[in-house]
């Protein structure tokens, strides 16, 4: 998933950010604790989060793997709303 990153909690159990998509919140677990975690934890960043889902209701949470920092370009914000309806067209 990709979202701007809203807000940091560090602390127990690897820290948590709240991000924010074109559709909505969502919760990263673990962010601490994973590869690029810690450079794009600010609030602003627009970031990519690979992960385990954890729960999709009521919103979706996530148990993070790895975090990349895709601020430098604009690029990847304005194709990720393209990139989830292109995947909803293929997967039923």
């Amino acid at each position: 998933m990709q979202g701007t990153v809203l807000e940091v909690q560090r602390g127990a159990r690897g820290g948590s950010a709240r991000l924010r998509d074109g559709t909505g919140a969502f919760t990263v677990l673990g962010v601490e604790q994973v590869p690029q975690g810690r450079p794009c934890l600010s609030a602003g960043k627009y970031v990519m989060v690979m992960g385990v889902v954890r729960s999709c209701s009521p919103e979706p949470v996530l148990r993070a793997i790895k975090m990349t920092d895709l601020s430098e370009n604009p690029v990847h914000k304005d194709m990720w709303s393209l990139e989830v309806e292109d995947l909803q067209r293929v997967i039923p």
